[in-house]
């Protein structure tokens, strides 16, 4: 792995204001200016500019590598465990992320929006674990593009309602257990995972790493 000193110093320093603005959208959340995060990376405005055409240009930036970012460590986190948890984690993750930081849930919308969807970010990992839970007969679909967009599609329309509403509305657990549903897991299976990774991924209470007995 490359590590960040031995990058380009431009590379470096786009590094190091994405990673300031995940810091600054960690604590101002709707609030964050292009201010704090060059403040936050002890770089210039200038610098900033040379970057990125203006805030919005940078949150669609941090989304798409925060995306990335979270759905690499869900996987990690899981590894070697039951697809169906890994699934179950990764999408719960996602979903809490976006209720929490709904200014972060907007630049992943506005991905889509324009033009710029975030299957790529989402889909990397997702295929492997469809594929895997359909070869061991834990799902009923595996990885088309038909099953991609619909789940893609759901979390889409999840977050959507999520800042439509405050998330006050939404139950994440209840839209990880339909997909686990669509996917083929019986009701009360379904259930039990969702709940169990949803509750994990809100208020961090367990390791992702670890699932109930019966799903390892």
């Amino acid at each position: 792995m490359t590590t960040l000193a031995r990058l380009p110093k431009r590379e470096r320093t786009r590094a190091k204001l994405i990673a300031a603005g995940l810091t600054v959208l960690a604590k101002k959340g709707e609030a964050l200016t292009a201010a704090d995060v060059v403040t936050a990376a002890e770089v210039s405005n200038g610098t900033f500019y040379n970057h990125f055409e203006d805030r919005d240009a940078f949150l669609d930036v941090l989304a798409k590598e925060s995306l990335r970012a979270l759905t690499a460590a869900s996987a990690e986190a899981t590894a070697g465990a039951d697809p169906a948890w890994r699934f179950a984690v990764a999408t719960a993750q996602v979903l809490s992320a976006g209720r929490a930081k709904p200014l972060w849930a907007r630049a992943v919308l506005r991905l889509a929006e324009w033009g710029q969807p975030p299957q790529e970010e989402l889909a990397h990992f997702l295929r492997a674990d469809l594929r895997e839970g359909f070869e061991e007969g834990r799902f009923r679909f595996g990885d088309d593009a038909v099953t991609l967009d619909i789940i893609v599609g759901t979390v889409m329309a999840t977050l959507r309602r999520m800042i439509a509403t405050g998330g006050e509305e939404t139950s994440l657990a209840l839209t990880v257990q339909r997909l686990l549903e669509l996917l083929g897991l019986p009701s009360e299976e379904a259930k039990a995972l969702s709940d169990r990774a949803c509750d994990a991924a809100t208020h961090c209470s367990e390791s992702p790493e670890t699932p109930p007995t019966r799903w390892r």
